[in-house]
């Protein structure tokens, strides 16, 4: 799920942009993103999950905080306000605890209590000692920072409310245009590559 401080309409025009079909849903103060179908990109952007996660949101919808479960992982994704603000990433892992990546920017607690709106050390130090703690799983250490960060939509992303039966909700396809835009833009760069690899 990822939420986002835009309005729906909006929220849905920047979604038919997109790669993958979502239900847009109100919600207090935010409104939610979730995957209603797969991926229309070809691999290896036919990754559902990832492609939400990995997708920059407008400057005019955020602050915009990700939550998702993938392959046993708790991601979370943090776009804050600003024109070049620049998206940062948690990736908790079971056993482990937050782990570093390499190629993602690493986020500090002090960034989704800042996009969530809090302000106040004790609910940092709730969210740093949420995400060290390696026991547990994804869905538990997701949902613990919901709580932690008063989000709405834990129904939505514990699967205990259907995304189309939320009041107001849309189900938003990409557009083929967008989708096929991409698709050259992809294959243009695989080619610049080989090029590349060859002189």
């Amino acid at each position: 799920m990822l939420l986002l401080r835009g309005e729906p309409d909006p929220v849905a025009t920047w979604a038919r942009r997109g790669l993958v079909p979502v239900h847009v849903v109100p919600l207090d103060g935010w409104t939610a993103v979730l995957p209603a179908g797969p991926s229309r990109a070809m691999p290896p952007y036919d990754d559902t999950l990832k492609a939400l996660a990995g997708r920059p949101v407008a400057a005019r919808l955020r602050s915009a905080i990700g939550l998702f479960a993938v392959d046993g992982n708790a991601v979370v994704t943090v776009q804050p306000t600003g024109w070049r603000a620049i998206q940062r990433w948690f990736v908790w892992s079971p056993g482990q605890g937050v782990v570093r990546t390499r190629h993602l920017a690493t986020g500090r607690p002090a960034d989704l209590t800042a996009a969530a709106g809090i302000h106040g050390g004790a609910t940092r130090r709730g969210v740093l000692d949420l995400l060290i703690d390696g026991g547990g799983g994804a869905h538990g250490v997701l949902g613990g920072l919901m709580a932690l960060l008063s989000l709405p939509g834990s129904e939505l992303l514990a699967g205990g409310q259907d995304p189309a039966a939320s009041q107001g909700s849309m189900l938003v396809e990409p557009s083929e245009r967008h989708v096929a835009r991409f698709e050259r833009i992809v294959q243009d760069q695989a080619l610049h590559r080989v090029e590349l690899e060859e002189d």
